[in-house]
Order: structure tokens, then C-alpha cells, then sequence
């Protein structure tokens, strides 16, 4: 009876060792047999872990460009050389608020701010687009503020009294000049 058993636990050993090895490789594990234990006349082989699924590589990150940098909207589309400039004050606003009939004002009241404006023109005397950008001369720079993201449309605030005399150059020609008396 021994000997019986003994075939028969062998040969239950051999199978279960193979099928062990067969759910190992087919699970990307070891092809080596694992350890197995008889109890009671039968094979129990050794639990397989569970192997870990590989991670599905997700797609490489890409840096993004840097976006393009933006060309600042034309005046116009005249692309004619400037011939000339006109330039003086638009208007003046006190406590945020435009003064009536302002434009091309000569005094500006004390905390009031003068905002100018200048049009570079063709020989048609249409507007056009000047090539390079417009530099502002003032007779006392150190008197007065100089604020606004407009070129063509500076801020100015008076430090203290004075009078000021002002052009501006664009495209190498210069605007008529311009005096405003700031209180």
C-alpha cells in the first residue's frame, strides 16, 4: 500500500509542481518549481503571488512651447512714411474726470492731469504706421509725471507750477510743439 501511495503522491507532486510552474511563467513570474507540501496524501503546492500588473507607460509629457510673441495692433494699415506729426493735449481730467472742452488746452489746474496725443501722418495727410517708436521731449522732465502704456498717449502730472514746453519725434520727424501751463 505504501508503494501505491507513494507512486501516487509522486506523480501528483510531479503535476502539481508543473502546473505551478506553468501559472508562474504564464504570469510573467519564475519558471523555477516552487516548494510544495504533502498532507494527507496529497500534493498542496506553495501559494503563487499574485504577480503585479506592468504599468501601461501613459505618454511622455511634452513641455509646451512658449506662445509666440504678440505683434501690437497697427494704427492703421497706411504703411506710407510719416511726413508729419500732429501733437498736442487731448484732454484733461480732474478726480478721474474729463474736463469739458479740454483738447488742446493751454492751462491745467493743480492735481489735474494732461493726457496728450499724437498722429503720425502721411503726405495725403492720412494716418499711417510709423517704423520705430515715438520719443516725447519736455522742456522740465523733473517736473512733471510721465504715465500711460499708450506711446502716442502719455499721462502727464504736474510735480509743481510750471510751464512746459512739449513735441515728440517718430520715424526721425518731429511733431509741432506744444506749451501747457500747469498751475
Amino acid at each position: 500500500m505504501h508503494d501505491s501511495i507513494g507512486r501516487t503522491t509522486g506523480r501528483t507532486l510531479r503535476a502539481g509542481l508543473a502546473a505551478a510552474a506553468l501559472l508562474a511563467s504564464a504570469c510573467g513570474g519564475s519558471s523555477t518549481p516552487t516548494s510544495a507540501s504533502v498532507a494527507g496524501g496529497t500534493v498542496t503546492p506553495s501559494p503563487v503571488p499574485t504577480p503585479t500588473p506592468t504599468p501601461t507607460p501613459s505618454p511622455a509629457a511634452v513641455a509646451t512651447p512658449a506662445p509666440e510673441p504678440t505683434v501690437p495692433p497697427e494704427l492703421t494699415d497706411n504703411d506710407r512714411p510719416v511726413d508729419h506729426i500732429g501733437a498736442g493735449v487731448y484732454y484733461v481730467d480732474c478726480n478721474n474726470e474729463s474736463v469739458p472742452n479740454s483738447r488742446n488746452a493751454k492751462e491745467v489746474e493743480p492735481g489735474c492731469r494732461a493726457h496728450l496725443d499724437a498722429t503720425p501722418k502721411d503726405d495725403l495727410n492720412m494716418p499711417t504706421n510709423p517704423r520705430y517708436d515715438p520719443i516725447w521731449y519736455y522742456s522740465a522732465p523733473d517736473a512733471i509725471v510721465v504715465q500711460g502704456s499708450n506711446p502716442y498717449g502719455p499721462i502727464l502730472t504736474a510735480k509743481q507750477p510750471h510751464t512746459q514746453t512739449i513735441y515728440m519725434r517718430v520715424d526721425g520727424v518731429d511733431s509741432n510743439s506744444f506749451t501747457i501751463h500747469f498751475r
